[in-house]
């Protein structure tokens, strides 16, 4: 199965980019509510997923809440670049479905590495739940 059918693109996903100051990106995630943010480069490579926890981690190191330091910081210093490692456009349902078990999103790239959207948990659940429901309608599935 062709997992690009789940894409949700770069063009309606929120993201900042590592030339972004923390501050920028705490705002961007605070207005809308999120708890994860992907990263980009200037060439609209996927560099990594921003957390909360990286920004809070920021603070707590600094010892200080104060925002004027997050306006001097880029999200290049604090972004997790091993936390949220992305699929290729071609890659296997089983592959994506593994990486949906740990996050809430999957950023998704081209050969060239290059940020092309994401694949919410939210649609691959809803997927497997409608073809679970239509297998069981059909006896298909073993109750074992």
């Amino acid at each position: 199965m062709n997992i690009m059918r789940f894409v949700v693109p770069k063009s309606l996903v929120e993201y900042v980019t590592v030339d972004n100051t923390i501050r920028q990106a705490f705002e961007k995630m605070r207005f809308h509510r999120y708890v994860a943010i992907p990263v980009i480069d200037g060439d609209g490579k996927y560099v990594g997923t921003l957390r909360n926890d990286d920004i809070f981690e920021y603070f707590l190191e600094n010892g200080s809440f104060d925002t004027r330091s997050a306006e001097r910081e880029r999200v290049s210093e604090i972004v997790d670049r091993s936390y949220s490692l992305p699929v290729y456009h071609d890659a296997s349902m089983d592959e994506l479905i593994e990486k949906v078990k740990e996050h809430n999103f999957v950023p998704v790239v081209d050969d060239r590495g290059c940020f092309v959207g994401i694949i919410l948990r939210r649609d691959i659940l809803n997927f497997l739940f409608k073809h679970y429901n239509k297998n069981e309608k059909r006896g298909v599935i073993d109750g074992g």
